[in-house]
């Protein structure tokens, strides 16, 4: 797996993390069908791609000094849960506020 380069990150705007994502989604892109044979995934196979994923997550987390590794590879697992909706739907959020008494 490939990550990184170490950089001193901070807190950034949502707008920030989104062009972070598109730039995996992007990369994800250029893959190709070679990795996927062609088909598309189910719900499912994004699922277990996104567990594989969380478990290099928490390996990076717990073996490596500060968090641009373990950063690298949430943005992978943000591109994957992307994928997935892109390929099969985004439910909204729906937003019921407490009424007041």
């Amino acid at each position: 797996m490939t990550y990184a380069n170490p950089v001193t990150l901070k807190k950034i705007k949502r707008e920030e993390v989104y062009k972070a994502i598109d730039t995996e989604r992007n990369y994800q892109d250029k893959l190709g069908a070679n990795r996927t044979a062609g088909e598309e995934h189910s719900v499912g196979d994004y699922v277990t791609m996104m567990q594989y994923y969380q478990n290099a997550l928490v390996e990076a987390w717990t073996t490596t000094a500060g968090d641009d590794v373990a950063l690298d590879v949430m943005r992978k697992i943000a591109g994957i849960a992307v994928h997935c909706m892109e390929d099969h739907g985004a439910p909204k959020r729906i937003f019921l506020l407490p009424t007041k008494k």
